[in-house]
């Protein structure tokens, strides 16, 4: 088969005399099949907790989303015990990339602990 992941994004902007809408749609392969992923709590760690992703042998595309209503989550990568932000997810907010397929990603709560939903496919 050819073209199981299906992704689409859109924005629009407009503030003042600034408008810009960009709207983007992609198929891609999925080489093994499988999905991984759900909720969990983050505290404020400042080396950041390993998002659980349990099962696949290759990470692909992830989606991520802060479930909290009040507090921000970051997510990123730890290096030798160090937390380097990548991400800064919102209120409500969500994102979707291709992942590494070995990199383990983290996250970081930032007031208070957050649940943060997240869901990988294989790649």
């Amino acid at each position: 088969m050819a073209n199981e992941i299906q992704l689409s994004t859109s924005i629009k902007v407009a503030n003042g005399n600034f408008a810009e809408s960009i709207t983007r749609s992609l198929s891609v392969n999925q080489s093994n099949i499988g999905a991984a992923g759900g909720s969990q709590v983050v505290p404020t760690t400042s080396a950041g907790t390993a998002i659980t992703i349990s099962t696949l042998t290759a990470f692909g595309f992830a989606v991520f989303q802060n479930l909290d209503a009040t507090n921000f989550v970051q997510i990123g990568v730890q290096v030798s015990g160090t937390f380097y932000p990548l991400l800064k997810l919102f209120p409500g907010e969500s994102n979707q990339l291709r992942l590494e397929p070995s990199a383990t990603p983290y996250a970081r709560a930032d007031t208070a602990s957050v649940k943060l939903f997240s869901r990988v496919y294989e790649n």
